[in-house]
């Protein structure tokens, strides 16, 4: 019976002793674990932080890129509007002598003007100048097509000083001399 007593107590003892140990072990990994995820949390606002730095030095050079292509549209358009402003008096010169032939009023008031928007789409060219045809005239451009406007977009014949006029509603302020042939 003691023999027993004495094998239960050292079998108690090494079950104890081994016990320990694992509980040791678990307690430890338990605090590794919560130690990566503190780091882990350190370490994903800095993973943004950075995207976010690589992002906004993607948007700067976007907009760097931009901004040349900006400024010479700008450049361009201010050049065609003091190109304008320089000669109006040529242009005008220009209309009253390409503009032999009149259209009567009560056929302009009819067909032309700026609640008459058309689209001329193609200019033919006859005798080596572009022409167009609306409202039964032929009317042939005096100057050349402005840089901005598309054959696609609105336009409108007017009569302004003694001299027809092509305008572009999405380009005020712009006036293309024509003739009527």
């Amino acid at each position: 019976m003691k023999l027993v007593g004495i094998i239960g107590t050292a079998v108690l003892s090494l079950t104890l002793g081994a016990a320990v140990p694992v509980y040791a072990q678990q307690e430890e990994h338990a605090q590794q674990e919560e130690k990566q995820a503190q780091d882990g949390k350190k370490a994903q606002p800095e993973k943004s932080t950075q995207q976010e730095e690589k992002h906004a030095q993607q948007e700067d050079k976007k907009a760097q890129q931009e901004k040349p292509a900006q400024e010479e549209q700008k450049h361009a358009q201010q050049e065609e509007k003091q190109a304008q402003h320089e000669k109006p008096a040529q242009h005008e010169q220009q209309a009253e002598h390409a503009n032999n032939h009149r259209i009567p009023d009560d056929r302009f008031r009819a067909n032309f003007g700026r609640e008459h928007v058309f689209v001329i789409n193609r200019p033919v060219i006859i005798e080596g100048q572009p022409r167009f045809q609306y409202g039964g005239y032929w009317f042939g451009f005096s100057q050349p097509w402005p840089g901005g406007w598309l054959y696609t977009d609105n336009v409108y014949v007017d009569f302004v000083d003694g001299g027809y006029y092509l305008y572009n509603p999405f380009h005020p302020g712009i006036r293309v001399v024509i003739m009527v042939i």
